[in-house]
């Protein structure tokens, strides 16, 4: 009789624990719910944060409304993002510079990537592509490596500037190729892409968003692709770690937070159905055709993955000296 009074009481106690946080998700959301994306309007990630409010907004039925906050390597968007009240009505779209270089990168942050966000779920990864100009005689990953270990520093990399995911791919290759490239930032993509295609840079390391409309001009040569697998919008491009550059895996990713201590059950809700929208027939097909891999994790999974993040790229920007000012 006493034991089960206990376990009664027990359970009543967990249930009283237990309740707050699913009747937040019960009655989630109950007005407009805001996305946070670190960056201008119309960039593909801006139009990857809107299809997902979309989807969302027909969901829910409530508004789910992007809210543009670029600037200072996104830093201003994660300040926000990590500032707002915990309640699930604020989601932040941050990437491998807010939550895996950036700590690195400046001497001081406004916000802890781990103890100020609970991770969601981790959206897409982006695989960038290594093209050079064509007068360069380098048919392949090789030759280039070659060419660059003959004339150490002689040959110009363009990326769309200090500290993008791109410089931050290009100073990982120096590093496990043994090759010094001179690095030539730019002030964004179509930039570095204009420098690359005047000869200004003998190379470039950018998204496949950005490198593929030129490769299919003629306009600059794809000699690989960052990720392991190959992409289907350029099939022809080799995977770094079948060109020569063993054990080579890495793309850019972007992924939804929440301010920390945002109810759990309210964050499942959100990746469950998040990650719906993202398979939706007509969002992935976009999705795609941008070059973005779906991945849709779980929060845990994010959680493991933005550790690993955070202690590879830390690594690479000490190591390479890399410094944003």
């Amino acid at each position: 009789m006493f034991a089960s009074r206990c376990f009664a009481l027990a359970a009543t106690s967990l249930c009283c624990l237990l309740w707050p946080g699913m009747a937040a998700a019960q009655e989630y959301p109950a007005r407009p719910v805001r996305v946070i994306v670190p960056f201008p309007p119309g960039a593909a990630t801006d139009i990857l944060g809107r299809l997902v409010a979309q989807r969302l907004t027909e969901k829910w039925g409530r508004s789910v409304v992007v809210d543009n906050k670029p600037g200072a390597g996104s830093i201003v968007g994660a300040e926000a993002g990590a500032k707002a009240p915990a309640d699930g009505y604020t989601i932040f779209m941050g990437h491998i510079g807010t939550h895996g270089a950036n700590p690195t990168l400046y001497a001081k942050l406004p916000y802890d990537p781990v103890k100020d966000f609970a991770p969601v779920t981790l959206l897409v990864t982006v695989p960038n592509l290594l093209a050079v100009n064509p007068a360069l005689p380098a048919s392949n990953v090789r030759e280039l490596i070659d060419a660059a270990r003959a004339r150490p520093g002689a040959l110009n990399v363009s990326t769309p500037g200090v500290g993008t995911s791109a410089h931050l791919i290009l100073a990982l290759f120096k590093s496990v190729t043994a090759t010094d490239f001179t690095h030539v930032p730019y002030k964004g993509s179509v930039a570095s892409m204009q420098g690359v295609m005047a000869g200004e840079a003998q190379a470039t390391f950018d998204t496949i968003t950005s490198v593929l409309p030129q490769a299919r001009a003629g306009k600059v040569r794809v000699l690989a692709i960052s990720s392991k697998e190959r992409s289907p919008l350029a099939p022809e491009a080799v995977p770094l770690n079948e060109a020569g550059v063993a054990g080579f895996d890495v793309s850019t990713w972007f992924a939804f937070f929440v301010p920390a201590g945002t109810p759990r059950a309210v964050i499942e809700r959100i990746n469950a159905e998040t990650i719906a929208a993202m398979k939706h027939r007509d969002t992935a097909e976009r999705l795609q055709a941008l070059g973005m891999n779906i991945v849709g994790s779980s929060p845990d999974e994010l959680g493991a993955h933005v550790t690993r993040e955070l202690a590879r790229w830390g690594k690479v920007v000490r190591e390479a000296n890399i410094k944003v000012e």
